[in-house]
């Protein structure tokens, strides 16, 4: 049996007293809305959150990048601890830091890390490697960081005195980082076994020149 179907609702007598029914024109007219001065006050403060909140968001991200520098000088000290303890000297090249950390390096040209950073370093396959036995510096894996240490003699210590410290220098580079990123610096003092990674503040952003004693 076929169906019917109730037209009644589509019927052009039903949707003219539908519209009838709408408010008219001038009742629209005093209806509540947003005036050109509320527009202007909710897009400025749009715009001043905004300003507030990216450079927070930037800060956080390069506190990330930082965190890997911090990770690989905290490495380099505790590998420095344990080769001084077990050969009585401090390490002077990777070769030797490389019997407690074995490190990894970009491999990138050094010029194409300062100007593109980690750009350079994620290519497929990424330009990563091990650190050459004879290096005392390196570009981290990321190409956000120049590690260099030392083993210097005759460095006058925090606890009196003169000696041998163990030094740990990155500086940020790569691009806009060089100046936005934060350096770290550790040191390893055999003579009290004092050791110390240091995190440069916000404030102190882009490259540091002097190792730091301890």
């Amino acid at each position: 049996m076929a169906k019917s179907f109730n037209l009644t609702f589509f019927s052009p007598k039903l949707r003219l007293n539908k519209l009838r029914n709408l408010s008219s024109i001038s009742q629209l007219k005093d209806e509540d809305g947003f005036t050109l001065v509320e527009l202007i006050v909710v897009v400025m403060m749009i715009g001043i959150l905004s300003s507030i909140a990216i450079p927070q968001f930037m800060t956080s991200a390069d506190k990330a990048k930082q965190k890997e520098a911090t990770g690989i000088v905290s490495a380099m000290i505790k590998g420095a601890t344990a080769y001084q303890v077990e050969y009585g000297s401090l390490p002077s090249n990777a070769g030797e830091l490389s019997e407690y950390a074995v490190f990894q390096r970009c491999t990138a040209p050094a010029a194409d890390i300062i100007a593109r950073g980690g750009a350079v370093c994620k290519t497929n396959p990424p330009a990563v490697g091990p650190v050459p036995s004879t290096a005392q510096s390196f570009y981290s894996t990321s190409g956000n960081y120049f590690l260099e240490f030392q083993a210097p003699t005759g460095q006058t210590l925090s606890s009196g005195g003169t000696g041998s410290l163990f030094q740990v220098r990155a500086n940020p580079t790569g691009g806009a980082y060089i100046d936005n990123g934060s350096a770290v610096m550790g040191c390893y003092n055999p003579k009290d076994g004092t050791s110390e990674v240091y995190e440069h503040k916000a404030n102190d952003k882009g490259p540091q020149s002097n190792f730091r004693g301890c």
